[in-house]
């Protein structure tokens, strides 16, 4: 009888707080978010800590590694990299702005786990009128463009690099596009007016981010990318491990963090722990920093989730444009010990989101008065 009036309090107390608008959290436990992983095949695992996966046959995926690794200055720094393919999923692809192909989702990010993949290129065939573009680490490559329009792409995704034909929008903090030439330091092929604005200086007069009918990144923009490859080595990156061997992806874990952007405002909107390699986030003008118990910071890197590259052949300069994105990204963060809170800056520092991660795996149900 004492057990029957325990349970009916309870029931009044419960029914009490719904009527008189109050809510209550109940916190329950859930396993990581379970998707299938595809299998993971290699074209190239020399033990280099930059990653590469593509989504195409295995022939088409030879074509596009061949060609990068015949391309300055990735030709004299093959050991950077590890090149994966899988060829038993199709990405699904919208018609970004009805002009560009765009493959970004979360299951796409999800399925890219089944490999170590710090950039993911996806091979479409679309109408040659329907531009390539870059999206945070995504590349999405239409094949009836100029093999050139991979080398294009990735200067966006891994450099931040600005287009060198006129006029665009310069990413702040990209480094090809200058005020002086002075600044180029020495190393430049020349001075050319025109960087994506018109009162900005390239240092090449006719370079792949200018133009698909080239072969040449340029000097000066090489010496950028070199510096980019040597981060991955020299840097505290996490996300960027050095692979040995072939790594069982589905034996790993990591956060999948789901935000979203519009006018340089970062909102959080999901948080879950993923099965699969964590690898990094691609480049950019945003930077996140895991916050650990005791204070310090771990780097993570930068990333891009305010811009999506366009690119196309065209008659002498890149059909292209560049648009100001407003929607959804999505962040790999590694599982680090005693990790409490993700902290998203932009290039002055300023603090645009901060994320928890001790409530991750655990899932909130609100009650609340309608």
């Amino acid at each position: 009888m004492e057990h029957k009036w325990y349970a009916i309090i309870f029931i009044i107390f419960v029914i009490a707080i719904v009527v008189f608008g109050g809510f209550v959290y109940f916190s329950v436990t859930f396993s990581p978010a379970s998707i299938d992983l595809e299998e993971c095949k290699t074209l190239k695992n020399d033990g280099g800590n930059i990653n590469i996966v593509i989504f195409g046959d295995k022939k088409s995926a030879e074509k596009y590694m061949n060609y990068f690794f015949n391309f300055k200055p990735f030709n004299s720094l093959k050991e950077k990299f590890n090149f994966f393919y899988i060829d038993n999923y199709i990405p699904e692809c919208e018609i970004y702005k009805g002009i560009a192909i765009l493959c970004y989702s979360k299951e796409l990010i999800r399925k890219a786990a089944s490999c170590p993949a710090d950039y993911i290129i996806v091979l479409n065939d679309a109408e040659s009128s329907l531009r390539s573009s870059s999206y945070v680490n995504l590349i999405s490559l239409n094949i009836n463009h100029p093999l050139s329009v991979f080398a294009h792409e990735f200067g966006h995704a891994f450099a931040n690099f600005a287009e060198e034909y006129v006029p665009a929008k310069i990413p702040r903090g990209a480094l090809n596009c200058v005020k002086q030439c002075s600044e180029f330091g020495g190393i430049e092929n020349g001075c050319y007016e025109g960087c994506s604005q018109q009162d900005y200086i390239r240092s090449i007069d006719n370079g792949v981010m200018r133009t698909l009918k080239s072969e040449d990144y340029g000097k000066f923009d090489e010496s950028i990318l070199e510096d980019r490859i040597k981060e991955y080595g020299d840097s505290s990156i996490l996300t960027g491990a050095v692979i040995q061997g072939i790594k069982d992806c589905t034996k790993e874990k990591y956060y999948l963090i789901e935000g979203n952007y519009a006018h340089g405002e970062i909102r959080i909107n999901k948080k879950s722990i993923e099965t699969g390699c964590v690898g990094t986030n691609g480049y950019g003008d945003l930077k996140f920093d895991v916050l650990l118990e005791d204070g310090s910071k771990v780097d993570n890197g930068k990333f891009n989730a305010e811009w999506v590259f366009t690119s196309a052949p065209g008659e002498d300069m890149v059909d292209g444009e560049v648009f100001e994105n407003e929607g959804k990204f999505y962040l790999k963060i590694p599982i680090i010990e005693n990790s409490r809170e993700l902290e998203i800056k932009d290039i002055n520092e300023i603090i645009l989101a901060e994320a928890s991660l001790y409530d991750i795996g655990r899932r909130l149900c609100l009650i609340e008065n309608g």
